[in-house]
């Protein structure tokens, strides 16, 4: 049984409009009964149900029909009943668990109309009903927190937010006060959820209809949020690479990819990689990195495909306008992105299937040349790479039409929440660090001279950050250094830090094993 939760099509020409890209994956997949008892209820509970969203692969929150109602009668007023489902009408009867599915259903189809609309998502009516609905099933006030934001070398930073700050509103705060990345750079990057901080995987982007300190209390325990690469192109890193933090952020995301054996250098350039990382040449060591194979590329793990016959597990790869599946037997299989009519993803038994149709040349199959033909991917990660996809082509098409990235002051007019920042001086050491080492076992060890992570993730008690601020105010010798003086004077820096030992003690006999980490 396959279950539609998303279609996408885009023309061939590109010549469409980028706001008609799909956006959202959206599902009802359950439904709770709850019971009322505060105030007038409490004698007389009121039991009532709702309906559990799950976004992107996640549960998000809970809204009752009424809810929903209200809504979508704002929408219907702003946009008209033309863009919209059917919306299930109101029952004043009980109804039978056969009833209760249907309108479960309905709901769900209705959602996903809306979603595949990106003025109806993109739209504060829209947007504030997702986040509202999150903070209401959270249960707890407004209140100054601070959220954990892990950066590729397992260093980490705190951020000062209110605690149901929009995704946007944390990665500008973290950008602009704690790692002095330039405005106009800051949406080069986003806010991941992974499983551990070293990125072997990554679970999904966080989008701004969600709060980030809601959304991670609401995760696995293991899991982080992590600052990372949010661009497709590798021609881009000609802008960040002028500036030096953002620099600093592409160089210890490739030393990452390079251990996690996404990037995987050529034997007769490991030497030079090595030279280049052991002179702290950051910039010639992107430039040569960014020749190797797997560069640019994000690896979605093991899955099950149709081609070139059904059941066929490969590793799927997602970087440079195209996706490519990689066999056991170490062929490849490489389709396009521009050649990709369309694409789905169904819900079935086994989990989340994504499906695209695929124009063929004699070049990718003779045998399927001229056909457009549909491909299966079934993977633990099928929205992930959905959503990734989806990433891609609207910067495809941002590109082609020279549409400038977006910028913070795109946003000026929205409400922005208070920032503690008074008194706190800017500490850059965590960003000048190499990627941790690992251990034996996989897992993540400090490097020499760093404070191993703390369990905990996030301090939510404003009046410990205040004191913590005065103590470091208060401690003798600690000299301070501009940003200009972090961007160019890096051997200074990392001589004087034991973060960087682990470059200083490699073996120049053995430069791969260097390189990678080992």
């Amino acid at each position: 049984t396959r279950s539609l939760t998303h279609s996408h099509c885009a023309s061939l020409s590109w010549d469409e409009n980028p706001s008609l890209l799909f956006i959202m994956h959206i599902s009802i997949p359950e439904t709770e009964e709850c019971v009322e008892t505060k105030g007038d209820r409490a004698a007389q509970p009121l039991k009532y149900l709702v309906y559990n969203i799950h976004i992107n692969g996640t549960y998000h929150c809970s809204a009752r029909y009424s809810q929903l109602l209200l809504l979508h009668q704002k929408l219907k007023r702003e946009f008209g009943a033309g863009c919209l489902g059917a919306f299930p009408g109101k029952s004043f009867f009980y109804m039978g668990p056969d009833q209760a599915k249907l309108r479960r259903v309905e709901l769900q189809q209705y959602l996903q109309v809306a979603a595949q609309q990106n003025r109806i998502v993109m739209g504060e009516t829209f947007q504030n009903f997702l986040l509202n609905a999150q903070k209401e099933v959270q249960s707890e006030p407004e209140e100054p927190a601070q959220l954990e934001v892990f950066l590729v070398n397992g260093k980490s930073v705190k951020v000062d937010i209110m605690s149901t700050d929009q995704t946007e509103d944390v990665l500008e705060a973290l950008c602009a006060n704690h790692i002095n990345l330039p405005a106009e750079l800051t949406y080069y990057f986003g806010l991941f959820l992974v499983d551990d901080v070293a990125g072997k995987l990554v679970v999904r982007q966080l989008q701004d209809f969600e709060s980030p300190y809601i959304s991670l209390m609401r995760a696995e325990p293991h899991q982080k949020i992590q600052l990372r690469k949010a661009y497709w192109n590798s021609r881009l890193d000609d802008i960040l690479i002028k500036d030096p933090i953002a620099l600093n952020l592409l160089y210890i995301q490739t030393i990452s990819d390079i251990r996690n054996e996404v990037i995987k250098p050529r034997d007769d350039v490991a030497g030079q990689l090595a030279s280049f990382r052991d002179r702290k040449d950051r910039t010639g060591f992107l430039q040569l990195a960014a020749k190797q194979p797997g560069y640019g590329f994000a690896s979605f793990g093991e899955c099950t495909c149709n081609y070139p016959e059904g059941g066929t597990p490969a590793v799927v790869l997602l970087g440079k306008s195209r996706l490519i599946l990689e066999l056991r037997d170490g062929k490849h299989h490489v389709f396009l992105v521009h050649r990709m009519r369309c694409w789905r993803t169904y819900t079935v038994e086994d989990g989340v299937e994504l499906e695209f149709e695929y124009h063929f040349t004699p070049e990718d199959d003779p045998d399927k040349q001229g056909q457009m033909v549909a491909v299966h991917i079934l993977s633990s990660q099928t929205i992930h790479l959905a959503m990734c996809l989806q990433a891609m082509v609207e910067e495809m098409v941002r590109l082609r039409h020279q549409r400038p990235i977006k910028k913070p002051k795109d946003r000026a007019g929205r409400k922005k929440p208070k920032r503690q920042t008074s008194g706190a001086a800017t500490d850059l050491t965590f960003l000048a660090a190499e990627p941790s080492s690992k251990n034996n076992s996989g897992s993540v060890t400090p490097t020499e001279g760093s404070e191993p992570p703390s369990p905990t993730r996030i301090t939510v008690r404003l009046s410990g950050l205040l004191a913590n601020v005065k103590d470091e105010d208060d401690e003798p010798g600690s000299p301070e250094m501009s940003v200009r003086d972090f961007g160019t004077s890096f051997s200074q820096m990392n001589k004087a830090q034991d973060d960087d030992t682990d470059d200083d003690d490699d073996d120049a006999g053995n430069a791969f094993a260097s390189i990678a980490g080992l």
